[in-house]
């Protein structure tokens, strides 16, 4: 694979030599990070999209290996916020040339992690369609889309967030403080966003923005912060971790994670 010789020249022009090395797609990842996690690695660097680096992330946490996670993906949710938009060659150099350890803080649901954001609710449904519209399928795409806009208007989320907040809302986000424009990176708390909006069109902006923070303007958001967030629903409630789609049954308690998972980044 061009992308496994491009991977050992950086590490082997980094003096890393003789690193081992795991390829296949998302499907054939999870053993591959089981086998690594027997080997007790000291680094692991992952090249994939956002659901391989979420469950890299998820191997690597509380005692783990650090983690360099670079993007190989649509999304690339946690590696561009904490690289930038920038290619994986770049990310991985400027980090080797210059390393340093972060602490991300994060949150969980079940059994899965986020370090970037959670989107909860039957918006998060239009992002199948887009993806189907960048992979070129518009039939595909127009079926989704028209499932994510039933769901979106007649399945509400009722939340409950801890301080005696609730309610019933389109949607909810909980946001990691690495990406928060309210919160430092050490505040020991999520950003919950309560979303209620009355247009598709509003939907699919606010879902776009809720992986990247950008609430402060907007008059349909109720911003607060918490370390707790239950959610229920009458249906299966659809949710996206770090840019993933995944189920959350029809209820789910989402909680702050104050130390989820080491990573290393290019030293200010």
């Amino acid at each position: 694979m061009e992308s496994e010789e491009k991977m050992l020249n950086k590490l082997k022009g980094a003096g890393i030599v003789e690193p081992t090395m795991w390829c296949g797609g998302a499907d054939q990842m999870e053993p591959s990070f089981a086998e690594a996690a027997g080997q007790k690695l000291e680094v692991l660097i992952v090249l994939g999209g956002d659901g391989t680096i979420r469950t890299a992330a998820e191997a690597c946490a509380e005692r783990g290996p650090f983690l360099i996670p670079l993007p190989g993906g649509t999304m690339n949710m946690l590696p561009r916020a904490l690289y930038g938009d920038v290619s994986w060659e770049d990310a991985l150099k400027n980090t080797l040339t210059a390393p340093s350890v972060k602490v991300l803080s994060g949150g969980r649901v079940a059994d899965k992690q986020f370090f970037v954001a959670a989107i909860v609710g039957a918006p998060t449904l239009w992002a199948e369609a887009r993806e189907s519209i960048r992979d070129g399928d518009i039939i595909d795409a127009i079926e989704k889309g028209s499932v994510a806009f039933q769901n979106m208007f007649e399945t509400k989320v009722r939340y409950l967030i801890s301080g005696g907040i609730k309610g019933e809302a389109e949607a909810v986000a909980l946001i990691c403080p690495l990406i928060s424009e309210e919160m430092s990176d050490s505040e020991q708390a999520l950003e919950a966003a309560v979303i209620d909006v009355e247009s598709a069109a509003e939907v699919i902006g606010l879902a776009t923005a809720a992986a990247f923070g950008k609430w402060r303007d907007d008059r349909n958001i109720l911003l607060t912060k918490t370390k707790r967030v239950g959610v229920q629903s009458s249906k299966d409630i659809p949710a996206i971790l770090d840019g993933e789609r995944v189920n959350l049954g029809s209820s789910a308690e989402i909680d702050f994670v104050s130390r989820a998972v080491n990573v290393i980044v290019p030293a200010k």
